[in-house]
């Protein structure tokens, strides 16, 4: 595609270069159905088209007040930078949240000019190369942000093409989403909009009434540790430091509160997709389980059984109870976070309380002369 768009100066050259530039990226996906690889042909086609160096997708959480790459495509050559700007700080661009709400584009053609009137967002872009810019808004459901070429060539004045594929990229993204939810929803639950049930032991499980979602469906492990921290937690809030700690030990970081923002971001977007994109809130500077959500835990609920089989002298009451806390115990208190330090001692003590109703549970069985059960 970049060999069949040449500069052209003319109206009507550029009217027909508009057109094949179209005409190729319509046909080069006219039979790709997956959502990604659309995505990525949109924003290809998008770069070369404006004769770019880089295009990305950028989406806004504005409560966390950040923007995410979330896809990106570079020309050869060029670095790619998603995995670096995973936390772009929106209070330093107040007239990208203007744009975006009155739907129209962002132009960075000088960055002297634009360090005038915002130094924040000029040094930002400074600091990664990126000295020309055009970008185009998409809001449509849950999903905003931007599509964005860096350091284009040509028809910079003009942002109908990324508009339109900025028009695609937002399709394909509540495609995305639609998916995700579609897939939870199989496994959906009829509890009150208000009760999240989680399980820890043996692996993480999060029941909605939207669905659910299991540990295999939270791929990043920092967003998995800082989720399980919470919830054995919920009750309790912590500081963005005590955060940074538990989900990056061994790293000095030079902002946590962009890490772990960015962190709870990434999170949010897979709670999403069963409706608990507000179960993780944060508040001057710290994050909680969402208090107004009823949360279930099976840890919780075999503690409280063991804790009353210490005083239970029902003999029916005890079997139920020991019954009930065997069963809720199906392995190891989250084993992909295992060698977590924060998390070694908590899982010995729930092992520690099983072995304990185990040994209890076979001498009440031995007592009523059920041994085949025993």
């Amino acid at each position: 595609m970049s060999n069949e768009i040449m500069q052209e100066n003319t109206p009507f050259l550029e009217c027909s270069a508009f057109h094949r530039g179209m005409s190729v990226l319509e046909a080069s996906l006219r039979n790709t159905e997956d959502s990604d690889a659309i995505i990525s042909g949109l924003l290809k086609g998008a770069a070369e088209f404006y004769g770019a160096s880089r295009a990305s997708v950028v989406e806004a959480d504005w409560d966390l007040g950040i923007g995410v790459i979330t896809y990106e495509w570079c020309k050869d050559g060029v670095p790619a930078q998603r995995d670096m700007l995973q936390c772009l700080p929106m209070e330093k661009s107040p007239r990208w949240r203007k744009a975006l709400r009155a739907n129209k584009p962002v132009v960075i053609s000088d960055l002297q000019r634009l360090e005038k009137v915002y130094p924040d967002e000029a040094a930002f872009f400074r600091e990664y190369g990126v000295t020309t810019l055009l970008a185009a808004p998409f809001s449509k459901r849950i999903n905003q942000g931007f599509i964005a070429v860096d350091d284009p060539t040509r028809y910079t004045d003009d942002p109908v093409f990324l508009f339109i594929a900025s028009y695609a990229v937002v399709v394909e993204l509540n495609e995305i989403k639609q998916q995700q939810s579609l897939l939870a929803a199989t496994k959906a639950s009829k509890y009150n909009p208000e009760d999240v049930h989680i399980n820890f032991f043996g692996g993480m499980e999060i029941i909605s009434p939207k669905g659910t979602l299991t540990g295999e469906d939270i791929k990043a492990d920092q967003c998995y540790l800082l989720l399980a921290y919470l919830i054995l937690n919920h009750k309790k809030n912590f500081t963005v430091d005590t955060l940074a700690e538990i989900i990056c030990p061994y790293d000095e970081l030079d902002s946590p509160y962009k890490v772990v923002n960015n962190i709870v971001y990434r999170l949010r977007r897979t709670l999403s997709v069963i409706g608990l994109d507000k179960l993780v809130i944060g508040k001057n500077g710290t994050f909680q389980i969402n208090p107004n959500f009823n949360i279930h835990t099976d840890f919780d609920r075999f503690e409280d059984a063991c804790i009353q089989l210490k005083t239970e002298e029902n003999p029916d009451m005890r079997h139920s109870l020991y019954h009930s806390a065997v069963d809720m115990y199906k392995g190891q208190l989250l084993p992909r976070c295992e060698h977590e330090l924060w998390l070694m001692q908590l899982s010995m003590y729930y092992q520690s309380l099983y072995l304990q109703i185990t040994k209890g549970y076979v001498c009440l069985k031995m007592e009523c002369k059920d041994y085949i059960l025993a």
